[in-house]
């Protein structure tokens, strides 16, 4: 070790600072938020429903493994 700090300027590898200047101002996309899943005192036996975070309510139930959409839109 040769005790001088180690600079960027003297490595091979490109830090993000260095990077390609054309990916400013480039936001990275947020991951999507997971569908929550509930019933209600009123929902039908053996059904669902599926919340998105754009408020999007579908109602859904469950053959085997396989989510089937049985009302799309619950208004």
């Amino acid at each position: 070790m040769t005790g001088r700090p180690d600079l960027a300027e003297e490595r091979d590898v490109a830090w993000e600072a260095d990077a390609d200047d054309s990916r400013i101002g480039i936001i990275p996309a947020l991951p999507a938020k997971a569908p929550v899943y509930y019933r209600l005192p009123d929902t039908p036996e053996g059904h669902h429903i599926k919340e998105y975070a754009s408020g999007l309510r579908q109602l859904v139930r469950f053959v085997g493994v396989e989510e089937q959409v049985v009302k799309y839109s619950l208004g």
